[in-house]
């Protein structure tokens, strides 16, 4: 045999060795699953800020040619695999008229073998996550003058254990449009990631202008990313939904400067929920050090 035929022999074990080696740490990090899912107690399984952590470690230690969308690929798969472990997780998905884009960021997402359910309406997807037919719900992302905007839906709805936003969809980004983008909902409490994005509902009056809104939410020292309103107004007051940077949680002193009775410019503020910022194209597109 020569020389070449060894080499390539060698490498062969080394890689089978290799394999072995990965497939004792994922069992072993099942194992670990399973204790975690003990020590929980009643809190939820899906952690995504959590997850969105994990993946963002992971992307800044990496070096070498495998490519970064793949090692999120095989996470997504990784860590999916470790919640169903540790117990039930169902997702309905927004799929209306037979467009299964949604579905297929959630396959992405929470991997082969989470079941999904697919409804024809918004509506349905809340329901099915409020009623625990799904532990998470795919949406579209909001958009400007919707007719049945789903956002007023949520910020209506109260459970003891509220539904909120907690993540977007793709986290590894194919496209920059927001319709190629979706929102999660689900009944777990808001985690902080260390890089996120806050949703909040406004009711203001009608005199409040788009401008002046913005205005406000500036002098109050936050930065708004996009302010989405709809094309009516319910009992004289007029609603917007407003995604602003970082993690800003409900009683935040910056939110209640908008809601001050003498000072104000919006009768009520409701945390709708926050998620962990995908990585941008940039950084998943570049390749690892040597």
């Amino acid at each position: 045999m020569s020389d070449g035929n060894l080499n390539l022999s060698s490498l062969r074990e080394e890689i089978d060795s290799i394999d072995e080696q990965l497939h004792d740490l994922i069992v072993r990090r099942a194992e670990i699953a399973v204790a975690v899912r003990s020590s929980k107690g009643n809190s939820s399984i899906w952690r995504p800020a959590r997850e969105a952590q994990i993946l963002r470690r992971l992307i800044a230690r990496h070096k070498g040619p495998f490519p970064k969308s793949t090692i999120v690929q095989l996470w997504r798969e990784i860590v999916s695999a470790m919640v169903r472990i540790q117990g039930e997780l169902k997702v309905a998905v927004y799929a209306p008229d037979g467009i299964y884009t949604f579905r297929e960021m959630a396959r992405d997402h929470f991997g082969a073998g989470t079941p999904l359910s697919l409804h024809s309406s918004a509506r349905a997807v809340l329901n099915s996550v409020q009623d625990g037919k799904a532990t998470v719900g795919i949406l579209p992302f909001p958009e400007d003058d919707e007719a049945a905007p789903w956002w007023t839906v949520l910020a209506a709805i109260e459970t003891e254990r509220r539904l909120s936003v907690c993540a977007r969809l793709p986290f590894v980004p194919m496209a920059v449009d927001h319709r190629d983008a979706a929102l999660c909902v689900a009944k777990i409490e808001a985690e902080n990631s260390g890089d996120d994005k806050s949703f909040f509902v406004l009711h203001t009056s009608p005199q409040i202008s788009r401008t002046r809104l913005q205005e406000a939410i500036t002098a109050a020292g936050i930065t708004l990313l996009r302010l989405v309103g709809i094309n009516e107004q319910l009992e004289d007051n007029t609603m917007f939904l407003l995604e602003l940077e970082g993690f800003i949680e409900p009683d935040d002193a910056r939110i209640a400067h908008l809601t001050n009775p003498d000072r104000g410019v919006a009768k009520d503020a409701f945390f709708l929920g926050v998620y962990a910022t995908p990585f941008s194209s940039e950084i998943i597109s570049n390749m690892g050090g040597p």
